[in-house]
């Protein structure tokens, strides 16, 4: 109720304070409306008076000036009718007298209708415009524009026209209406102009000369349309204009009071109305916050008191907290409800001295008694756990405090009785938690410690880390952890622990260091806690050291070549990313070694990896020196180059080392290079695509045969045209648009046709056939000359059957294999089948390979030369004299014949060079029981050399030239013809 009303009373308050404040401001607020009002209508009423006072001023000098002008126009006229001849002269004396009585006058005369002065001065040029388009005034005098005299002052022209015709005509100076304005008191900061009719102004008081004859609009912008209180652009002053309508003249006379004139006392008074209003708001504010603030401090301190209370009463309930008392001279315990519940025994009239140690453990009861009685006889405070027996037979543990109290003389003890059973339960539970810790800590296999986190000092340790460390118990408990660390683990430790990222201390691999010095690899496990009253971290450490070193030994062998010691191309080309990004400039050289394989293939395995090793060494010192080198097995090898000024070095070096044969066995071997060129940006976005193009160029290397090639936006273009080409290869082979073309081989003796060489024709759209060189090279590239090889050995053999159904079955067709049918596919094999297919009779068909075929795969090569023997098939060696043969291969292949290579042929009978080595060959062939073709024979005299030297065979345009199997048929003449056309199965 006392709240209640406390909050009514502050209400009141308030409501009356803003009610109060809200009429002083309404009050105040009329005030000031109605004073504004009366000011402004002063002001208005003031400034009408002046501007017509002013305008009385004005029309008696014009009456004046314009009665002075009408004596002078009845004078002229009285003269020129008394005295005609004298007028001219009188006239002029009449003026002169007239401008000499008027100040101000100038230029007084009389003009003729026209215009033209017919008096000594100067008219206005204008006169006739002025004077006769004026307004319908009540007066005869025309005033003309403001504008500046011969003299050069500001004047207004006036005219006044005559009977006769013509005007009498002056210029009243400016200063006559600037004695007008002058003398008005528009107070202070007013202002009062003339303004003509054609709204020039005309006079301004106060104001300079140069503001005579600028339109008059400056003078006043209204605030509001149709207002009369504005903005001057002469002086930036607020003004309020009172004008009067032009009467007699047209000239108009404004009077500007301004604002901050008559409104000066206003703002005073505006300024002390929202002064008091002020004032009275800050009071009651003031008295109000006091007012309030000292109800919400009584409310406050009766809230806290009621919630101190209520919170004492919630600890005791939520504690299992109790209150009791011991009355020694009543000889009674009496406890609360609190103490009830936990006892078990209703206490509230309270209970003997014997029937409470009854309750109590038989062995806790001597004990407790002691303490009652120690505590009761000192005074000083009773602290005490015991166990209570319950009369449902349970025990609790009850934890008790108590004080000696008098109140009214009277000696007792009071305290408070808390149930501790789970308390204790908990301690007991924890000193064998401990006791297992303790256990474990010792038992565990891995090294264990704990340390200080502050210091850093081992607190304990286990054996585990005594036997693994090489230090004793008494030695660690003298040590830090930082003692076993290298001096490059320290900084990450104490980051870690400052950090308390325990996440990072688990989550890596740390270097020990035991007592022998050796350093180990361990991972961690550790979490906090107390030990001893210290703030410590306990820690596993697992000795990962061989497990490391099998990752470090698989990270490197993921990202590493294991023959060469290189970096993969994947390393490469991530560790270009990572450090150059998209923008950096770096080089990546890369290198074909052609022929690696080949010698690997020729001396083994063992060989091949002697000699990929001795290049690697090479590219391992050009990575140390320019950048990084990688291997991409077998044959290639890459260096990137990392900084543009080291370029042309690492070219140069790079062509040394690849031009420097390898050394196997006491032999020498040359290596032959295929290298391309790709610069980051410029050629690609990322490594991978650099790595690309640089492979592109080197893959395009053979048009320019010793050189670094590199990259160009074509070759990417062309790359693409070759997988088009390869593509429609393999829809040719799919669609079997290919066929066989034949060219006879003829005894060079008896020009009979002894064989025939079946060549590989691809017949275009247009009717043409496809150049072998487009497609022949790209298909041994791509492999698919390998489908392309055994369709012409079917092909070839259909057509032998048909050949022996024409009767020519004696004629062997010579087949061409390239190396890499050689290499990809067993070739004899192929062979023996095909003749088993067909049925087809020893001999007839011949095998012809190049001695890069040879070169290629040796062991494979010589191994399918020998079954194609053992199974009747001829072997031939196609070019030969081009390559670099081997005379072991002539010594020990099963070789039937040498075919002469056409650059030979083609000038037998005029170099003697070309003919010493024809001749040598025929002689070698014949010496080792092999047979000789000559081919590319194109002449008589080609054809009449080769006889003449011995050679078995010819072949050539100048014999016959390649064709289809049809002509083949009608050349060869069968000596039975069939009675229809004979055709491959």
């Amino acid at each position: 109720m006392a709240d209640l009303a406390s909050r009514q009373s502050v209400r009141l308050i308030r409501t009356a304070g803003i009610v109060v404040g809200v009429a002083l401001g309404a009050v105040l607020a009329t005030v000031l409306i109605h004073d504004h009002t009366r000011r402004t209508e002063s002001a208005r009423s003031q400034g009408h008076a002046l501007a017509s006072g002013a305008q009385h001023l004005l029309i008696a000098q014009l009456h004046g000036l314009q009665r002075a002008m009408q004596g002078v126009a009845v004078d002229t006229q009285d003269i020129q009718r008394a005295a005609p001849g004298q007028s001219s002269e009188l006239v002029a004396r009449k003026l002169a007298g007239v401008v000499a009585r008027r100040s101000g006058l100038s230029d007084l005369m009389l003009v003729d209708p026209d215009g033209h002065a017919l008096t000594q001065g100067t008219p206005d040029p204008h006169l006739r415009e002025w004077a006769t388009t004026r307004p319908s005034d009540p007066t005869p005098m025309a005033l003309g524009p403001l504008g500046k005299g011969p003299d050069g002052r500001w004047a207004m022209p006036v005219a006044l026209p005559l009977a006769s015709g013509g005007w009498v005509f002056a210029r009243l100076d400016q200063s006559q209406f600037q004695e007008v304005v002058d003398h008005v008191d528009a107070g202070p900061h007013g202002a009062t102009a003339i303004i003509d009719r054609f709204t020039l102004i005309v006079a301004r008081a106060g104001s300079a000369a140069d503001v005579i004859g600028q339109p008059a609009s400056v003078l006043f912008e209204p605030h509001r349309e149709g207002g009369d209180i504005g903005l001057s652009k002469l002086d930036d002053t607020e003004r309020l204009v009172a004008s009067n309508e032009p009467v007699t003249y047209p000239l108009g006379v404004g009077v500007g009071i301004a604002v901050r004139d008559y409104m000066g006392p206003w703002y005073n008074f505006l300024g002390v109305s929202v002064a008091v209003w002020v004032l009275y708001w800050l009071g009651f504010v003031f008295l109000y916050r006091r007012v309030t603030s000292a109800d919400t401090a009584q409310r406050h301190h009766v809230a806290e008191l009621t919630e101190t209370t209520e919170r004492w009463r919630q600890a005791q309930k939520l504690g299992h907290t109790g209150t009791w008392r011991a009355d020694a001279r009543r000889n009674r315990v009496v406890w609360d409800t609190q103490v009830e519940a936990m006892l078990g025994v209703a206490a509230s009239e309270g209970i003997d001295d014997a029937t409470f140690f009854r309750h109590i453990h038989p062995e806790d009861v001597e004990r407790t008694k002691a303490d009652f009685i120690y505590a009761w006889k000192s005074g000083e405070t009773l602290n005490l756990d015991f166990r209570w027996l319950r009369p449902d037979g349970t025990q609790r543990w009850i934890s008790t405090t108590g004080a000696i109290i008098e109140p009214d003389g009277e000696k007792a003890m009071t305290g408070t009785a808390v149930d501790a059973t789970d308390r204790i339960e908990t301690q007991r539970q924890l000193a064998e938690a401990e006791q297992r810790f303790r256990l474990m800590f010792e038992r565990t296999p891995l090294p264990a410690w704990v340390f200080d986190t502050e210091s850093l000092d081992f607190l304990e340790v286990n054996a585990a880390a005594v036997r693994n460390y090489g230090y004793s118990h008494a030695e660690f408990l003298r040590m830090a952890v930082i003692d076993i660390r290298p001096e490059s683990e320290i900084a990450p430790l104490q980051q870690a622990l400052a950090t308390h990222d325990t996440a990072t201390m688990m989550g890596r691999t740390w270097v020990h260091r035991r007592k022998d010095g050796s350093l180990i690899d361990v991972r961690i496990h550790t979490t906090v806690l107390e030990f001893n009253g210290h703030h410590a971290r306990l820690v596993l450490a697992e000795d990962v050291t061989e497990r490391t070193r099998a990752e470090r030994d698989l990270a490197w062998r993921a990202t590493h070549d294991m023959l060469t010691g290189l970096a993969n191309t994947e390393a490469l080309s991530d560790f270009l990313d990572r450090r150059f990004g998209t923008r950096r400039w770096y080089e990546v050289i890369y290198v074909h070694l052609r022929g690696l394989d080949l010698i690997a293939d020729t001396y083994g395995l063992e060989a091949g990896r002697t000699v990929l090793q001795q290049v690697g060494r090479r590219f391992a010192t050009l990575g140390t020196d320019f950048g990084m080198a990688a291997h991409r097995p077998s044959e290639r090898f890459l260096l990137a180059v990392m900084h543009p000024d080291k370029r042309e070095r690492a070219a140069a070096a790079l062509t040394a080392a690849v031009s420097e044969p390898v050394l196997l066995d006491g032999t020498w071997h040359a290596l032959d290079p295929e290298i391309g060129i790709a610069t980051h940006p410029a050629d690609g976005g990322s490594a991978e695509q650099i790595i690309a193009a640089a492979a592109m160029a080197a893959h395009f290397h053979g048009e320019n045969q010793g050189l670094m090639r590199p990259f160009e936006p074509s070759m990417a273009e062309r790359s693409i045209e070759r997988l088009r080409m390869a593509s429609r290869i393999r829809q040719g082979i799919e669609q079997n648009e290919f066929m066989l073309h034949f060219q006879p081989i003829l005894d060079a003796s008896t020009g009979q046709v002894e064989k025939l060489e079946a060549l590989l024709r691809w017949p275009a759209a247009d009717g043409t056939f496809v150049p072998p060189e487009e497609f022949i090279p790209l298909s041994e590239q791509t492999g698919l000359i390998v489908e392309i090889g055994r369709w012409v050995l079917d092909e070839a053999a259909r057509c032998h059957v048909a050949l022996a159904r024409a009767g020519h079955g004696h004629l062997s067709i010579a087949v061409n294999v390239s190396a890499v049918q050689f290499q990809r596919t067993d070739v004899a094999a192929d062979v023996h089948a095909v003749i088993e297919r067909f049925a087809l009779p020893r001999g007839a068909l011949a095998i012809e390979l190049t001695e890069s075929s040879l070169m290629a795969n040796r062991r494979s090569a010589m191994s399918a030369m020998r079954r194609l023997s053992a199974q009747g098939t001829h072997v031939s060696l196609d070019d030969f004299g081009t390559g670099f043969s081997s005379m072991a291969y002539l010594r020990d292949l099963p070789i039937d014949a040498l075919k002469i290579d056409r650059v030979f042929v083609s000038d037998v009978y005029a170099n003697e060079r070309s003919a010493s080595i024809c001749r040598a060959i025929i002689t070698l062939a014949h010496t080792l029981g092999m047979g000789v073709v000559a081919e590319g024979v194109e002449n008589p005299a080609q054809q009449a050399w080769l006889m003449a030297a011995g050679c078995d065979f010819v072949q050539g345009f100048q014999l016959a030239r390649p064709m289809a199997f049809d002509a083949l048929l009608a050349y060869l003449h069968p000596a039975e013809p069939a009675s229809t056309p004979v055709r491959p199965a």
